[in-house]
């Protein structure tokens, strides 16, 4: 795009392309992706095009069932999720439009079923299951392509449990392909001994899903080459008061890490670059929010998601975000 053009003029004819357009145009640019993260481009985009936005809200326990909501952003259409089978649990979503979520068997009812859909058109696919009997730690989806959908999922469970001895902690992995309809299993993710994977929902951006350790470390794994590295983090975690929060969450499509401050009445924020270092960016104040909350999400330039810290282990959030275009489900 000419670079003659006004910021204006430049957000005017973004906010008229498709959300794949608008995607590839932020991976092409960081200008484009700077401009195209800003709350006013965001409302305009929704003024003009049929999209939906906004958040997952899962309630981890309500009686005995779990109860799935939308929380629609401003401008934005809702989403009904009556749809969705009695009792089911979504556990990952995309930015795409699409999220996984199992739910009770039809007809038996100590099993769970698996499943993908695009919630917008209340598309679902019924998927192979994994070996549900082991505990689920962690679910994620990547979208691979879209033009012909092409995604996968991992999931990270409990094996059996292990003699207290071992000097590692192991998590078995198995991993969905949309191409091969079908779960793989692969060789398990060792971690040091007393380090666990977080009870956070994972970040997910450019081919990549990041999930928070114990420890402080950033677990990643790239969806393409299928390989697991982790990353440090900013602040490590002996800098860390006891019983201060820290977050994974996304910044403007960048994966971010955030922890409250020593007072406990600010986050700061920081950025992963391009050479998987980290830049601070600054610190939001919380002191007019009531009570101690936690910083779940970050939507624009001017919105943040706080969850009340008295029920910050009843919800999960999960961004979301879809046109109503049908997708076309391999399998």
């Amino acid at each position: 795009m000419d670079s003659k053009f006004s910021d204006d003029m430049k957000m005017e004819i973004l906010s008229r392309t498709s959300l794949k357009a608008l995607d590839t145009m932020r991976c092409t640019s960081q200008e484009f992706q700077y401009l195209t993260y800003e709350s006013y481009f965001l409302n305009l985009y929704k003024q003009r095009n049929d999209i939906v936005s906004g958040f997952l809200l899962v309630n981890l326990r309500s009686g005995c069932e779990y109860i799935n909501e939308f929380a629609p952003s401003t401008n934005s259409h809702s989403l009904d999720l009556g749809f969705l089978p009695p009792n089911a649990r979504i556990l990952a979503s995309s930015e795409q439009g699409f999220m996984v979520f199992e739910s009770p068997h039809r007809r038996y009812y100590k099993l769970i079923s698996y499943h993908v859909c695009k919630p917008a058109t209340k598309q679902v696919v019924t998927l192979p299951n994994p070996k549900t009997k082991y505990l689920t730690n962690n679910v994620a989806m990547v979208v691979m392509g879209s033009k012909a959908l092409h995604y996968k999922i991992i999931r990270l469970s409990e094996p059996k449990r292990e003699k207290l001895d071992k000097p590692f902690t192991k998590y078995r992995y198995e991993i969905f392909d949309s191409r091969a309809w079908a779960w793989r299993l692969l060789d398990p993710v060792i971690l040091p001994s007393f380090v666990f994977l977080s009870n956070q929902q994972p970040i997910i951006t450019r081919g990549s899903i990041y999930m928070l350790l114990s420890n402080n470390e950033v677990l990643k794994f790239d969806a393409y080459s299928e390989k697991w590295t982790t990353i440090s983090s900013p602040i490590q975690i002996l800098d860390c008061p006891f019983g201060t929060i820290r977050k994974l969450v996304k910044y403007k499509g960048k994966l971010s890490f955030t922890c409250e401050t020593q007072s406990r009445l600010s986050w700061e924020i920081w950025v992963l670059t391009s050479d998987e270092s980290w830049e601070k960016l600054h610190v939001f104040d919380t002191r007019e929010d009531v009570g101690r909350s936690s910083l779940e999400a970050i939507y624009d330039s001017d919105t943040r998601v706080m969850n009340d810290y008295s029920t910050l282990h009843s919800y999960r959030i999960l961004t979301f975000r879809s046109d109503f275009e049908p997708a076309h489900f391999e399998g």
